[in-house]
Formats: structure tokens, C-alpha cells, sequence
């Protein structure tokens, strides 16, 4: 007899979990995620910053050249300067988690494992991370630089604003109605770049229309991405002693272990219902109207078609031809 009357038999299977069990709350789901997955999470922040070195230099010196001095004087004052240039690596930190400056194809493997984790699934720390990341390297680069670019366009023309306000060259009430434009702008493409790697990591579309829906996505959705928004940046600054008081250097330590991937985590398990509720959903619909139409012709003996592993397939929408290409142009295409 195992165990003792069957009391300590470790063999036993268990009673398992029930077919009627109730879903969990996401808020549940989230903090189980996390703490099953915590040593995973240190591996693939490290990871990331590694990779992502580039745009962590590039940033700062972007930072450095477009905003000389974020404190008054504070080349005046070696202890002032010291919290001036803390600031722009914390500032940079958000951007950088958003993600608005990151290393494209780095970003592209990196979400693919936190998305995997937001809907708890596995992933290859390593090998899912190389592969995603060759295998969306053009669009990743391509998408980084622009990232890149707009990001500090936008700061740079905030920044230009309040020194014309300054200089007294401009109208006051012009300069604020402009400081209050770009920065709406400015919060729109940051709620843009949370919806644009899990876009493309996980369908088949033209640079365009990546763009374009996650567009679609921020405006739809504003208040609730400001939100979040929010609360990665309330992390980092907490994280860096900005909220309650300790000493900043403290923060590197959540840094390199934790920050980059915890922001992730809560972005992408944000992000990816809002894909599976508006997109894969469809597309999953009208797979299933089109698997019925090719049942109804086979029953009439009016086609003959191939066996099709529609979840690995890949398809372009942009590869569409004939009269009907303008139409089926801004169609998605799940290719996961």
C-alpha cells in the first residue's frame, strides 16, 4: 500500500481543477504570472539591456544634446547637475520602457516572451528571443529609427515652445496653445509604441498599417492607455527614490534586474486582450465562416482543396491582387 492508508501517498494524482471552476480575475492571473515566472523575468531584463545598449547610449546623448539643462543652473552646481542628468536617465528609462527608444529588433524578441507570459504560455528565453528577433529584424529596425526620430522631434519642439515663451518671441497664448499640442501628440505616440512590437510580432502587416492600427488602438482606447502609461512611470520613479525619498542610485538595482521586464509584462498583458478582442477574434470568426463555405462546396463536389494548418500559416494582406486589392489592403492577417 503506498503511503500510510493512502494518507501520505505523493503519487496520487490530485482532484485537479474543475471544468466549471470560475475564471480568475486578471488581477490574480497577473501576480501568479509573475511570481511563477520572477526568476525568468531577472534573466530576460538582463538580456534586454544587454542588446540594448545602442539605445540606451543614443538616448542619453540625444537627451543631453536637446536638453542641455533640465534645472536651472545646474552647471553651477555639481550636486544640481548630478540630479539634472539622473532626471534625463529616468526620463530616458520611461521611454525607453514604453518602448519609444529601444533597439527594434531586441524589443521585437524581448515582447515576444512577455507576450507569451501575458497569456501564459511558455517560451524559449534564448532561442524565442533570437528568433523573433531575425525574424522581424528589417520592419524592427526600420520601426526603432522612426520611433527614435519622432520621440525626440517631439521633445525637442515641446522644449523649443517654452524657450520662445522664455525669449518673449512669441504670443504667450501661442506658445502654450503649442507646448498643449505636441504634448497630446506626444502622449499619443507613446500610447502608440505599446500596441506597435505586440502588433507586429504577432500579425503579418506593411509598416503602414502597423502604424495605422496601433493609431487606431491609442485613440480608441486613450484613457485607458494613459493609465498605464501612468503607472510604468510611476514604477520607474519610485524605483528611483522620485516619489519617496531615498537615495536615486538605489533604483539601478530594480534596473538591471527587474524594471524593464515587470513594465513589459504590464504592457503586453495589457496590450494583448485588446489584440484578441478586436482582431483575432475577427479573423478567427471568419476562418471559421470560410472553413463552413468550403464544407458546404466539398458536400456539392464543387471544389477540391488542400489540407491547411491555418495556425501556422503566414499571409499578406498587401499580396492580394485584382479589383479587390484596394479593399482587402487594410486587412489583418494572424500568422501565429
Amino acid at each position: 500500500m503506498a503511503g500510510f492508508f493512502g494518507l501520505f501517498d505523493y503519487n496520487k494524482p490530485g482532484p485537479g481543477v474543475p471544468k466549471d471552476a470560475p475564471a480568475k480575475s486578471p488581477f490574480i492571473v497577473f501576480f501568479q504570472i509573475l511570481q511563477r515566472k520572477f526568476w525568468n523575468f531577472i534573466k530576460v531584463n538582463i538580456m534586454f539591456l544587454i542588446f540594448n545598449l545602442p539605445a540606451l547610449v543614443l538616448g542619453m546623448l540625444a537627451m543631453l544634446y536637446f536638453f542641455p539643462n533640465i534645472f536651472p543652473n545646474a552647471m553651477n552646481d555639481p550636486e544640481m547637475l548630478l540630479n539634472d542628468t539622473m532626471l534625463k536617465f529616468i526620463l530616458l528609462t520611461i521611454m525607453m520602457c514604453l518602448p519609444m527608444v529601444t533597439v527594434g529588433p531586441a524589443q521585437a524578441g524581448f515582447t515576444y516572451i512577455m507576450r507569451n507570459y501575458s497569456r501564459e504560455e511558455h517560451a524559449f528565453l534564448w532561442g524565442d528571443f533570437k528568433d523573433t528577433a531575425k525574424k522581424n529584424m528589417k520592419q524592427s529596425l526600420i520601426v526603432s529609427a522612426i520611433n527614435f526620430i519622432v520621440t525626440f522631434l517631439m521633445l525637442f519642439s515641446i522644449r523649443a515652445y517654452y524657450a520662445l515663451i522664455e525669449q518673449a518671441q512669441i504670443p504667450q497664448i501661442i506658445g502654450l496653445l503649442g507646448i498643449s499640442i505636441m504634448s497630446v501628440m506626444f502622449a499619443l505616440f507613446a500610447c502608440m509604441s505599446m500596441y506597435i512590437y505586440p502588433t507586429m510580432i504577432t500579425f503579418d502587416l506593411s509598416l503602414k498599417n502597423l502604424y495605422k492600427n496601433s493609431f487606431i488602438f491609442a485613440v480608441i482606447k486613450f484613457l485607458p492607455n494613459i493609465g498605464i502609461l501612468l503607472l510604468c512611470a510611476l514604477i520607474v520613479f519610485l524605483s528611483f527614490g522620485m516619489i519617496i525619498t531615498f537615495n536615486p542610485l538605489i533604483g539601478f538595482i530594480p534596473y538591471f534586474l527587474l524594471t524593464f521586464s515587470l513594465i513589459g509584462f504590464i504592457t503586453n498583458f495589457y496590450v494583448y486582450p485588446k489584440l484578441e478582442k478586436y482582431i483575432i477574434a475577427r479573423i478567427d470568426e471568419e476562418d471559421d465562416d470560410d472553413d463552413d463555405d468550403d464544407d458546404e462546396d466539398e458536400d456539392e463536389g464543387g471544389g477540391n482543396y488542400d489540407n491547411v494548418d491555418f495556425d501556422d500559416k503566414e499571409v499578406d494582406f498587401e499580396e492580394e491582387e485584382g479589383e479587390d486589392k484596394d479593399e482587402d489592403e487594410d486587412e489583418i492577417k494572424r500568422y501565429f
